[in-house]
């Protein structure tokens, strides 16, 4: 487990997902996405299902972070249950991501015992406040992640990335992977300047529909 931690130290991560009905939604074209990241050098990759889990596996050699969205009424819950968990570990996932936010069917300190001992795999916890993610942190995930905060009730809402939550837990001690809106080379080097041990880009790189809706919105013709 140490040696996947260490694989991701001061590297980027990319997130390589497209959900149901986008032209990306393919197994094959998820894993040609993380075979571009790694040859541009990625330390890992996270993919959603155990589908892309697998195909990504076939594809790279890095460490691959599997997780499995859920929808729910309000957003997507990240791997809320154990057999989920599983289930990705059986796909090959070097890493299970897994929510820690107090709406999962374990608690924390559960998952992360059985995701160690069961799966032999390590967590990546991802919170979406200072005290859910120095809670996972003690409960024994390895990596606790900023992913969630701007995504539900109880964080800041905006449209930059959390530093603020990456510089409080890291400053706690904590192993804290900074996820959530980062877009840019500033925002990168802003997360390590605040401690982070890792960062993941997603959306930024991944996904060509949303980059070019953006840049569609500032044209003459979106007005009309």
């Amino acid at each position: 487990m140490g040696s996947v931690v260490e694989a991701t130290a001061g590297g980027l991560v990319v997130s390589c997902q497209a959900p149901e009905g986008h032209p990306l939604r393919s197994p094959a074209l998820i894993a040609r996405l993380a075979e571009c990241a790694a040859l541009g050098g990625a330390v890992a990759v996270r993919v959603n299902s155990p589908e892309d889990v697998r195909a990504a596996k076939d594809a790279v050699d890095v460490p691959v972070i599997g997780l499995h969205k859920v929808r729910a009424a309000d957003r997507y819950l990240i791997t809320p249950s154990w057999d989920l968990a599983a289930a990705l570990a059986e796909a090959g996932a070097d890493v299970i991501a897994a929510e820690a936010t107090g709406r999962g069917e374990l608690p924390i300190a559960e998952l992360a015992r059985r995701v160690r001992e069961e799966l032999g795999l390590p967590l990546m916890a991802d919170v979406a406040t200072f005290e859910q993610g120095r809670a996972a942190w003690a409960a024994g995930a390895e990596l606790v992640a900023t992913t969630l905060s701007g995504y539900t009730v109880d964080s800041p809402q905006g449209t930059e990335p959390d530093l603020d939550l990456v510089a409080r837990l890291a400053a706690a001690g904590v192993r804290t992977v900074a996820e959530g809106r980062l877009a840019t080379a500033e925002h990168v080097r802003g997360a390590f300047a605040a401690g982070a041990h890792a960062v993941v880009v997603g959306t930024a790189i991944t996904d060509p529909l949303a980059l070019t809706r953006r840049l569609t919105a500032a044209t003459p013709a979106a007005a009309r």
